[in-house]
């Protein structure tokens, strides 16, 4: 891996932390800005997988240091739908592909959250069979990889464009 790019990743998981962490530091005001901090892994992981995990990784860590609550739910919800697309992007450009992989990931962390933690997702337990459940979870899992790839990847091309980082 090149300095150049863990430089990257470092300084992009210092802004993916902050973003995170804004509704603690300052205001709960700040709450939609949480949905930002998947930007910053997403473009580290479309320059470099490697780097996107390491950053992913570093991120989770300085946001657990503020508030463990918060780092967990940036490593299962924020943190791998940025490292997941940012990964697929990376190695094919089938969208289709990208989102179903992607897709798949933020359903399986978002089980363990729900299941596994026990930390309800949606702010109360999800009503039907086990099936149904999964079912919306990742149908909802598809249509938030879809909005934040969208996004994400606009983002990526205006960096690309302005040699900003790439």
């Amino acid at each position: 891996m090149k300095t150049r790019t863990l430089v990257i990743g470092a300084l992009l998981a210092v802004i993916t932390a902050f973003f995170q962490v804004m509704p603690l530091l300052f205001s709960e005001v700040f709450l939609f800005l949480t949905i930002f901090s998947a930007v910053p892994i997403y473009i580290v992981s479309r320059i470099s997988p490697k780097a996107g995990v390491l950053s992913y990784i570093v991120a989770g860590m300085l946001v657990m240091l503020i508030s463990t609550h918060e780092g967990l739910f940036f490593l299962c919800t924020n943190g791998i739908i940025g490292v997941s697309l940012g990964a697929c992007s990376y190695y094919t450009n089938r969208k289709t592909i990208i989102f179903i992989i992607s897709s798949i990931a933020l359903t399986i962390t978002l089980c363990i959250m729900n299941y596994g933690i026990g930390l309800p997702i949606f702010g109360s337990k999800m009503a039907g069979g086990i099936i149904i459940q999964l079912s919306i979870l990742f149908l909802i899992s598809l249509v938030c990889n879809i909005i934040y790839y969208w996004f994400s990847d606009f983002i990526f091309r205006i960096l690309k464009k302005s040699n900003i980082f790439i």
